[in-house]
């Protein structure tokens, strides 16, 4: 007989190739194939920890170290990769390995089923608050570890201006970015209705979400640039994806588009902010996109569930609540991680390699052959 399971569980493990296309196409040219290898990698450990570890760890039984139990496992394991590939967006284009290696060992292994854990205490459940596919403990997480990650490492070279001025770094391949953030809505539905208890409006709810989030952004961009910018529209897209994760079954299909459509204007506000005003270079903008959108989904569930004035009210207090113990945690063991890393091993390649792109550098080889550069910018930069 079919296993109900393995369909959600596929699709959650997909959610990661759109990821891997998504981060690819926001790279530049001379970094696609490390990208795609730390994706590769990432889920090749993140699976491991949390077979070996995080399942024993999100079910409270040492009894299921290396041997985690329930048909749902691959499901829950999948999803649990989502943290990894924020960071790894984050850390793009100027990062060691390292980064993505550690990513992938403590956030499925260890961090993400402890935040798991801390919100299915009694103190946050007697409040009503639910978070049903991780909107606080997976992407409000992820989104604190990235922005740790991309300020420990720096800007690429050439981002800022001594001036303060802000130069763009365009991806290379905006079909890719395109054909991730199409999987990711497909594989999106799938993902919030294997947590709900009524699938057919979790899925529902997410399209809606989806739908009025991307229309949101193209009025954004339209009212404060006077044209369309199509990566800050599938910023927003994806920002209503992460805003209707915490309760997709919870809420109205009128709630999810009011959620989405909030969303849909906040993100790519926020993606702007983050670029030219802070000045933290996110290339794939999962700061903004997980972070934030998680703030806005807990708030959402809270707030537009069913409920009398007081219900809504003590969700949100749960909602604020697990928010800032989530944050404090996972800003805590995300700077003893990676800050500790880059006072021993360093977390950041040479400045030639970044030059040359980490494609070159590291596996000696070009995504694009046909187009190989002739000469090598940073020669001089090498020690002979």
């Amino acid at each position: 007989m079919f296993d109900p399971w393995v369909f959600p569980g596929v699709a959650a493990l997909l959610l990661r190739a759109g990821f891997a296309l998504y981060i690819a196409g926001i790279s530049r040219s001379k970094n696609t194939i490390s990208g795609l290898f730390r994706v590769s990698i990432e889920i090749a450990i993140g699976i491991l920890m949390f077979w070996a570890f995080g399942a024993a760890i999100r079910d409270g039984s040492w009894g299921e170290l290396f041997n985690p139990r329930g048909d749902n496992a691959l499901f829950i394991a999948a999803t649990y990769l989502v943290g990894p590939a924020i960071v790894a967006g984050a850390a793009l284009e100027r990062s060691r390995t390292i980064v993505c290696i550690a990513a992938a060992l403590v956030m499925p292994g260890l961090l993400t089923p402890v935040v798991w854990k801390l919100l299915h205490c009694r103190w946050i459940l007697q409040t009503g608050f639910v978070d049903e596919a991780g909107a606080v403990y997976t992407h409000f997480s992820s989104g604190i570890a990235a922005a740790v990650v991309a300020i420990a490492l720096g800007p690429r070279l050439g981002k800022y201006n001594r001036d303060g001025s802000t130069n763009a770094v365009p991806g290379h391949n905006l079909p890719l970015v395109a054909a991730g953030v199409f999987l990711l809505l497909v594989m999106w539905i799938p993902y919030v209705a294997g947590y709900a208890e009524i699938q057919s409006r979790a899925a529902l709810n997410a399209v809606l979400a989806a739908s009025a989030a991307l229309l949101a952004a193209c009025i954004y961009c339209e009212l404060n640039f006077g044209r369309q910018d199509v990566l800050l529209v599938y910023s927003g897209l994806m920002g209503g994806l992460v805003s209707i994760t915490a309760g997709a079954d919870r809420i109205a299909p009128w709630g999810a588009v009011v959620t989405g459509a909030v969303a849909g204007m906040i993100v790519p506000w926020i993606v702007v902010r983050i670029d030219l005003v802070w000045k933290i270079d996110d290339p794939a903008g999962g700061i903004t996109v997980h972070g934030i959108a998680g703030i806005l989904s807990a708030i959402a569930v809270s707030v537009l569930a069913p409920g009398s004035l007081g219900d809504r009210a003590s969700r949100l207090g749960g909602a604020l609540l697990a928010l800032l113990v989530v944050g404090v945690l996972t800003l805590a063991v995300s700077c003893a991680v990676f800050l500790t890393l880059r006072a021993t091993t360093g977390i950041r390649v040479r400045e030639a390699d970044e030059i040359d792109g980490l494609d070159l550098s590291q596996f000696d080889l070009n995504a694009y052959p046909d187009f190989q550069q002739i000469t090598i910018k940073s020669y001089h930069l090498r020690e002979m």
